[in-house]
């Protein structure tokens, strides 16, 4: 599946008109700032005791930041937020009754990612492929509640006391990084990037590593 994708950026690409690919991009030393949605393929897990989950489409946005050292490399700085619906079937553990049956779940799968990615472009010109990987850390809730209800106060400045209730969960935040490709654009001080994107997470122990296929497009502009 993932190669069938990269196949149809490919597609795209011969049928890129050919003065854009003429055109200078004019992204040497110049920051940019950029955002866009952020769209997560579905995906089936299996975990040790024989529980399983499997996600629906994820949505999210991402914000990021980069220099472009020439027109070839640029290093940056991004943030993403993800939410994801699920569906699980948790198994009961050893020593429950034989009897039990097996639950089923429905939840929502939040991620925030911070990642330092490194860019390169194949070509000088406005329109061009490009590859990127990244490195950062990942904080993921599974909004499964871990403990009783609790509740804390805070004071405002200009407006006292507050207080609220809240339920904390399991989560838990991990090394992760990134690789993928696509196509860019610019026009003028803008720039347009469509790109496929493999993320990975390192949750260590009996899992290891996982990793979901996102689907970005970029908006942004350069300064």
């Amino acid at each position: 599946m993932f190669m069938k994708k990269l196949l149809l950026i490919a597609t795209i690409l011969a049928a890129a008109p050919t003065l854009a690919l003429a055109q200078s991009s004019q992204r040497a030393g110049r920051n940019e700032i950029y955002f866009g949605p952020v769209f997560v393929d579905t995906k089936s897990y299996s975990f040790e005791g024989g529980s399983t989950a499997r996600t629906d489409t994820g949505y999210g946005l991402l914000f990021g930041w980069a220099r472009n050292l020439n027109p070839h490399v640029a290093l940056g700085f991004e943030i993403e937020w993800i939410d994801q619906d699920y569906r699980a079937t948790v198994q009961p553990g050893v020593g429950n009754n034989l009897n039990l049956a097996n639950t089923n779940i429905n939840g929502t799968l939040e991620s925030r990612t911070i990642r330092f990615p490194a860019t390169y472009n194949f070509s000088t010109a406005a329109f061009t492929p490009f590859v990127t990987g990244g490195l950062g850390w990942t904080w993921v809730d599974t909004n499964i509640p871990s403990g009783l209800p609790e509740t804390f106060c805070w004071y405002y400045p200009w407006w006292g006391q507050y207080c609220a209730t809240g339920v904390p969960t399991h989560n838990t935040t991990k090394f992760s990084y990134n690789a993928g490709l696509g196509l860019r654009y610019d026009y003028g001080r803008g720039l347009f990037r469509a790109l496929v994107n493999q993320q990975y997470i390192d949750f260590g122990g009996s899992y290891g590593s996982s990793y979901t296929t996102q689907f970005r497009i970029d908006f942004g502009t350069k300064f």
